[in-house]
């Protein structure tokens, strides 16, 4: 038998150990994003993901959260591993541990994690995984086209996406949830925004987002017709976990204490962006242990 080399073994323990630590390696990055204005014309995807890495407005002075516009904008590569599984009990978790960051940002000792100061809590961020690559296996609630307007939606370009208009350049906003019964109600009823059930999943669901670019330059068959096609079916997702802090606020955050009867998402935690996406093809259902024969890819599955 062929026994590996000490330098391989090294080697390849140091990769693994980059992969879990991607948190930290974003977040040394944080103070080096700034708000930028974007220039007077059209801007392209690939400009804006090339030359806008941390996002840009149309304001004079523009004032929105780079460091937030920085991760949205990651490309992480499919081939990366997740480095852990989340479930329901994880995110609840991860939920209740930020009104704890008070004081740990920089600046104030009173400072809160808010809208607009997610570079200043970078660093105890990454301690809880923000940035690493993570797995999610749930159910698809739902998925929505953000460029279409709706009773509770605005149509308006993303700073992260350099504001651009064009339809296909908005990002798909993905309710991924673990009830099956929920799931089976959404696989049968199909509702829409402003339905009961609609709001329903809603709350109890986790955010993830696929996002213009990866999709455009890496998976050209994740179409939202593709995606919904799948709603209330068993999937595994990975992608970069990710607090969007500029929706931890009562009236968005289900899972804050003082939650409005509002609020539309369990939590402020996302799969933001997603990079890999697949479907259970089993009938009796997956799990963790399932092996890759169970799930049948996104880029490929009808």
């Amino acid at each position: 038998m062929k026994i590996p080399s000490l330098a391989f073994l090294l080697l390849a323990a140091s990769g693994s150990l980059l992969a879990q630590d991607r948190a930290h390696q974003l977040a040394q990055q944080a103070s080096q994003q700034h708000a930028a204005r974007c220039p007077n014309g059209n801007v392209t995807l690939q400009q804006c993901h090339d030359q806008f890495p941390d996002g840009c407005s149309a304001a004079a002075h523009p004032n929105y959260d780079a460091y937030l516009d920085f991760l949205k904008d990651q490309d992480p590569d499919p081939s990366l591993a997740s480095t852990k599984n989340l479930g329901v009990a994880d995110f609840t978790s991860l939920e209740a541990k930020l009104p704890q960051l008070s004081g740990k940002g920089k600046g104030k000792k009173s400072q809160l994690l808010n809208s607009s100061n997610h570079a200043a809590f970078a660093n105890p961020l990454a301690g809880l995984g923000e940035g690493n690559i993570h797995t999610v296996i749930a159910y698809l609630y739902f998925v929505q086209d953000t460029s279409k307007a709706s009773p509770g939606h605005t149509a308006i370009g993303e700073t992260c996406n350099c504001r651009i208009a064009d339809p296909n350049d908005f990002d798909y906003h993905i309710g991924l949830g673990f009830d099956s019964s929920l799931a089976a109600q959404a696989s049968t009823k199909h509702p829409k925004e402003g339905d009961p059930l609609f709001s329903q999943l809603q709350k109890k669901s986790v955010v993830a987002e696929m996002t213009p670019y990866p999709r455009h330059t890496r998976h050209p068959n994740w179409t939202f017709d593709r995606v919904n096609s799948h709603q209330g079916e068993q999937v595994k997702v990975v992608g970069q976990l990710m607090v969007d802090n500029y929706h931890f606020k009562a009236a968005d955050d289900c899972g804050l204490s003082n939650a409005t009867s509002g609020c539309w998402r369990s939590t402020i935690w996302e799969m933001h962006p997603v990079s890999q996406f697949f479907v259970c093809n089993l009938s009796a259902g997956c799990d963790a242990s399932s092996p890759d024969s169970a799930w049948t890819s996104l880029d490929t599955a009808h």
